[in-house]
Parts: C-alpha cells; structure tokens; sequence
C-alpha cells in the first residue's frame, strides 16, 4: 500500500511496503510450516514464555532440522513479525526490547481506592530473603532478553539479576563495584552467557575492571562462578556447537562455541536454580520466609480493620 500523499509526523511521503498494526496474511506453504513449527516450540516450553527469537531459532534447529544460518535466522525473525500482526502467534510469545520509559502519573480515584489498596498490599508483604544470609548472591547473564525468565527463577531466593551484556561500559562496571564494595556481607557472581571469545572476553575483562574498582573502593573482591556455558557442559549435555566466527578473535581460538539461548530452556532455569542454591544459605532463607509468613498474617489482619 502507498502511502504517497498522506501526512505523516516529519512530512515526508514514502511507498509502504510493511504492514502496520494487525495485518491479514496469507503465508506460503513452507512459511506456514515454520509458523506451526514455532508454535510448537513455545507450546513445549509455555512455562518459559516469552522466549527471545534467538531461543526460538535453536530450538527449530534442534527439533526441525531448521538451518543452523544466519540467513535462517533473519527469515524466521520476519516470520515472526509477520505471524504476530496476523495473531498468529500470540505477541507477548515472544521477548522483544521494549520501548523504555521515564515518569509516572498516579493517584487514586477516592480515599476508599486508596486503603484498598493498602489492603491489597499487605497480602503480599514480606522481609528482606538476603536477611541473615551469610554472603550476597547476584547472578550476570549476558543476554538481556533472557533476563526476565532467569529473574523469575531467581527472585523466590532474593537473588537479583543484572545484565552483564552492558559490562562493556566503564559506568556499568564502576556501578557494579559500588554495590559490591558497600555491602557488609562478600559477594558471589553466577555468571550466564556464551561460550564464545566474545562473551568470555567480555566477562574476564568485566570482573578484573570490577575488582579493580572494589579495592579501590575498599570493599572486598567478589567470588565469580560460571554457571553457563561451560565447557563441560557441552560434553555432558551434547549441545550443538558452531565455529568461531571469523570476525571474533578475541583470545585464543576456540574449535566450538555455543550461545547461552541455545540451551534448552528448562535445562537453563535448572542450572541457575541449582547454582542459587548452592550459593544460598538455604536454613537463612527458610527461616526469614517462615518470619514474614507470620507478620504478614498479622498485617493482613491489621489492614483488615482499616474497612
């Protein structure tokens, strides 16, 4: 459709060739196999949704025979965008950047909102899990759209989850040795991403720029474990490898690399969950959750009155 003639925001004209908004379509046999082939992938993992395309894709690699390329790649991602504007495939399947923001407008409608949602907020009250615990425990994944779905392992444990993917800026590493510096407990990284130079590199020269900060800062150096992808992992759960790029020489050469969206989604979350609780004193943790259990009845029940 063109769109020659209309107006527009900068009041330029152009010849449309994408679709806005939800759109009709009528995809080719094989694009409709793929489309039923990604619906598939996220019925198996429906507990993980969203995923991130690239998750999508190695699945499709895995179970379909899909082409392990970068061409595959790009056609499955316009599939994508394509399979959602005609619904498809829900939207909100799959993870995508969204939009950031800044400010608020809130208020409440009445007094009577206003203490309903004080009610409201004393079902979910609780304390601090990191109370009582003898180190802190944050865990860096490289990939940013695979954050939330490693958070939502993370959080019952009181564990955040930061983007180590954004390490390569001097402040986000400097940021980092603050937070680890004040604390009056040491800390203990679970890092997440790939095995590849780039993502190696990128975390080695992370943690020593970061220990470098924190002894400047005074604080104490933090302990850094691997929990994915590992080498040993590759052996033991037969991932699927590729090259080295030819464009990545950063370090040593490497025969065989393996991105950290391409683990199965379920044996990640198992991965991270089980390095948690390795890291975690789990007798602190049981203890301050069976505490807030306790305050938060009586909350609940003090709020309760307010009606």
């Amino acid at each position: 459709m063109s769109t020659a003639g209309r107006n527009t925001v900068s009041g330029r004209t152009y010849r449309r060739t994408r679709p806005r908004g939800f759109a009709d379509w009528s995809p080719k046999p094989d694009t409709l196999r793929l489309v039923e082939q990604v619906r598939a992938v996220l019925d198996e993992y429906r507990a993980h949704l969203p995923l991130t395309a690239r998750q999508v894709f190695y699945r499709l690699v895995g179970a379909f025979d899909y082409p392990k390329e970068e061409k595959a790649y790009d056609r499955l991602q316009e599939t994508l965008n394509r399979a959602r504007r005609a619904r498809l495939i829900p939207m909100n399947a799959i993870r995508d950047d969204r939009a950031a923001s800044a400010g608020h407008s809130f208020g409440y409608n009445s007094p009577a909102e206003f203490w309903e949602s004080v009610r409201t907020s004393a079902r979910y009250y609780s304390r601090p899990l990191t109370e009582g615990q003898p180190q802190a425990v944050e865990v860096w994944i490289e990939a940013q759209g695979m954050m939330p779905m490693i958070a939502e392992v993370t959080q019952p444990y009181g564990v955040v989850v930061y983007c180590s993917g954004g390490f390569e800026s001097v402040c986000a590493k400097h940021d980092a040795a603050a937070r680890i510096a004040h604390r009056e407990v040491p800390t203990t990284v679970l890092s997440v991403g790939d095995y590849d130079p780039s993502g190696l590199s990128i975390l080695d020269a992370a943690v020593e720029d970061v220990i470098a900060f924190v002894a400047e800062l005074g604080g104490a150096p933090p302990t850094v474990k691997r929990l994915a992808v590992t080498d040993e992992q590759i052996t033991r759960y037969g991932l699927a490898t590729a090259p080295q790029k030819g464009t990545d020489r950063r370090g040593e050469h490497m025969h065989a690399t393996v991105q950290a969206e391409a683990l199965d989604p379920t044996l990640l979350t198992d991965l991270v969950r089980a390095g948690v609780e390795e890291a975690v004193d789990m007798r602190a943790l049981q203890k301050v959750r069976a505490r807030a259990e306790r305050e938060r009845q009586k909350v609940v029940a003090k709020a309760e009155r307010l009606r």
